[in-house]
């Protein structure tokens, strides 16, 4: 049995828990505590204390990529313990978005490794996909092949001095091997949840059943959005978790287009796997 407890989101439907902008989402199997992504604060703390989750037995951390809101709690869970973070190499990339009320460059990136080496980190970065626990893996380096999916265009990062864009070369989901097929985690999934489960198809040579976590289809063009829910038809998945960056407007068109297949992954939902 697979159990995922949804830590952080951006929306809480229950009495005292902390929604925030972010994600994390606690795997458990075969008695392994894995965190995927951390939130943005220290509402990962306030929110694990609530559900009745103990952060010092978690042991392995994943990242998803190098933004604020994904890795931000990352620091006050390395006060409950000392994992092994698995990552991208790209993640301490120095990393902007053009959007800003002020017109200027914001910064979305996170802190420097040796930060949180210095409270107790120990990372494992890797172009190519890890077994972190049985049937539990990282993805690696997300190849991008359909032609409708794309970057968000107002990311940009530091390189040689200058600014250009930022394709999140980093960005790394989590596969579960079910009895039923694979069930991915997505953090972001910006370079898009068609190219992320086709890729995963490809490497480990499976179906993918069924997805958890953020799409960035909030922020996606019209055409991506449609020819999501197209490629969505084709692939025939059994079950939908979308949250995060998918925004309610397409959570809701999801649920319409899916039914019963989609669900809602707020704070302190509870997702099993056999």
């Amino acid at each position: 049995m697979i159990k995922i407890t949804v830590l952080v989101e951006n929306t809480a439907v229950r009495a005292k828990q902390r929604a925030e902008h972010g994600l994390s989402m606690l795997i458990e199997r075969d008695g392994e505590f894995i965190l995927f992504d951390t939130g943005q604060t220290d509402a990962i703390v306030h929110n694990a204390e609530l559900i009745g989750v103990d952060l010092t037995k978690v042991n392995k951390v994943i990242l998803s990529h190098g933004h604020y809101d994904h890795v931000g709690g990352l620091k006050f869970v390395l006060d409950y313990t000392k994992p092994k973070v698995y990552a991208r190499p790209e993640i301490f990339r120095k990393r902007y978005s053009k959007l800003s009320d002020d017109g200027n460059l914001r910064y979305i990136g996170i802190e420097d490794r040796g930060f949180f080496e210095s409270k107790g980190a120990e990372f494992v970065l890797s172009e190519e996909p890890i077994e972190v626990a049985k049937g539990v893996f990282t993805t690696g380096f997300e190849s991008m092949t359909t032609g409708f999916e794309e970057v968000d265009k107002n990311f940009v990062c530091e390189k040689n001095g200058k600014f250009v864009k930022d394709n999140v070369e980093d960005d790394m989901s989590v596969v579960l091997d079910t009895k039923d097929g694979l069930f991915v985690l997505f953090g972001c999934a910006h370079r898009g949840i068609i190219n992320i489960i086709l890729d995963v198809e490809k490497k480990f040579g499976k179906k993918v059943v069924g997805f958890a976590g953020g799409t960035h289809l909030g922020s996606a063009s019209e055409k991506q959005r449609d020819e999501t829910i197209k490629a969505l038809k084709r692939i025939n998945l059994k079950m939908m978790g979308p949250s995060h960056c998918t925004g309610v407007e397409m959570t809701a068109r999801l649920h319409c287009e899916f039914g019963n297949r989609v669900f809602f992954n707020n704070v302190g939902n509870v997702i099993e796997l056999e």
